[in-house]
């Protein structure tokens, strides 16, 4: 490891999560200070390179975080994602650990394929029992023997495990402070999950429900990265303020919070530019993204555009 290079290059870390994570200022720090101390080789060697457990309702930055320091640390395509909904059941966990038979689950495919990167478990509390005590291998230890018989290295992995216990504390109106509310959720969390497997993660950290306000910035964010991104295809984009206002109030949803936005910003402009690509009616230079009938519509540039 060229050690002035790494810590020069993590030093951007803590600005970038910043830049694209809106209203959690209060884990960033945290995650980065994980994060760190894996990148600069300080962890024990037994261990992954770090552990994570994020609480919180949905839609309020835990995955979008998770993706972002991987691209960050390891670039794109190194994280590996599991729903843990879809190992519930008894008959399901093979999928995830293997069988005796030798064939690879899912895990065990990932790991025998990868060396590094990030593991994603979402919904960690929907998973079966059974799965939990595999948790217990590989928050411990940097090497876990599946079903399959098969032992796997995680030393070069970080794991985080999302899951949404306590979210109904966050999410009901109230004036008390966050402190006391995250201490609710840290409780809840205790009934439900064995102390041991708790406490094996490096930080457990609760988000704070989205403020309206941060929503709109999520959205501002979201839409910008759109039209860039739009931009690299050639087509030379703004969107006015009436547009945007299309955006948001359907890509923010009152229980999805923020998540929706991405997908509603690519569907509803990405509709609009194949509509007049159809009818050939993409004229050369700047052109605006506009509302027309409660449709997103493609028109020439004017001074109002928003961004």
């Amino acid at each position: 490891m060229n050690l002035p290079a790494e810590i020069e290059y993590l030093t951007g870390l803590e600005p970038h999560l910043s830049s694209k994570i809106k209203g959690q200022g209060h884990v960033i720090p945290r995650v980065c200070s994980v994060l760190e101390r894996g990148q600069l080789g300080l962890q024990p060697s037994e261990k992954p390179l770090g552990s994570f457990l994020f609480l919180g309702p949905t839609g309020v930055g835990k995955t979008e975080l998770t993706l972002e320091f991987s691209r960050f640390l390891f670039g794109e395509d190194s994280i590996f994602r599991f729903d843990m909904s879809e190992f519930l059941h008894l008959d399901a966990v093979k999928l995830f650990m293997g069988d005796e038979t030798g064939t690879p689950g899912r895990l065990g495919k990932v790991l025998s394929e990868h060396r590094h990167g990030v593991l994603l478990f979402d919904e960690i509390e929907k998973a079966h029992r059974l799965i939990w005590d595999l948790f217990l291998q590989m928050l411990d230890a940097a090497r876990i023997t599946l079903a399959d018989h098969h032992t796997y290295d995680l030393s070069g992995f970080y794991i985080v495990c999302t899951s949404n216990i306590g979210s109904q504390q966050l999410l009901r109106p109230t004036r008390l402070p966050f402190a006391t509310l995250e201490r609710a959720v840290l409780s809840e969390l205790h009934r439900q999950f064995r102390p041991e497997l708790i406490g094996r993660f490096d930080e457990k950290i609760v988000f704070k429900p989205l403020s309206p306000e941060t929503q709109r910035d999520i959205g501002q964010m979201v839409i910008s990265e759109e039209l860039d991104r739009l931009r690299g295809r050639g087509f030379n984009l703004t969107i006015s303020e009436e547009a945007f206002e299309f955006l948001v109030r359907r890509g923010i949803h009152k229980t999805l919070g923020a998540r929706p936005m991405r997908r509603t910003a690519q569907k509803f402009i990405g509709d609009a530019i194949g509509e007049s690509l159809k009818r050939g009616e993409i004229p050369a230079g700047p052109l605006t993204v506009d509302v027309r009938s409660e449709h997103l519509m493609i028109e020439r540039g004017s001074d109002s555009d928003r961004t």
